[in-house]
């Protein structure tokens, strides 16, 4: 099944270090109206590739009171564009009810 997909993500690096921290939403455009809040931990071993772990909640259908555990791994390599960044990307989706791949353009801007 192909979906349209938004990630969002919100990250703010550790001081001095490869590492960040922040909040991530996911939503996916099909008949399940799937969406996911999640924590976010990055890691850059190069100035231009990130991976990024997630944990968090899903649901389906704006039904918060089945959440499930999700789980996210994605990765992105970005080219800088002034203030923006942007690049390829792909990630791998886990939760009791679902596992997706995807793969997508990431676009960032950075302050």
């Amino acid at each position: 099944e192909l979906s349209y997909a938004m990630h969002i993500h919100l990250v703010r690096r550790f001081q001095e270090t490869d590492w960040a921290y922040g909040l991530g939403y996911e939503k996916i455009f099909d008949e399940h109206n799937h969406q996911t809040y999640s924590g976010v931990l990055s890691y850059r071993p190069t100035e231009r590739w990130v991976f990024n772990a997630a944990p968090g909640v899903t649901f389906e259908e704006n039904d918060t009171s089945e959440l499930n555990f999700a789980l996210h791994i994605e990765s992105s390599y970005e080219f800088e564009l002034g203030d923006f960044h942007i690049g390829p990307a792909a990630e791998l989706a886990y939760d009791p009810e679902d596992i997706h791949f995807s793969i997508g353009l990431h676009v960032g801007y950075g302050f």
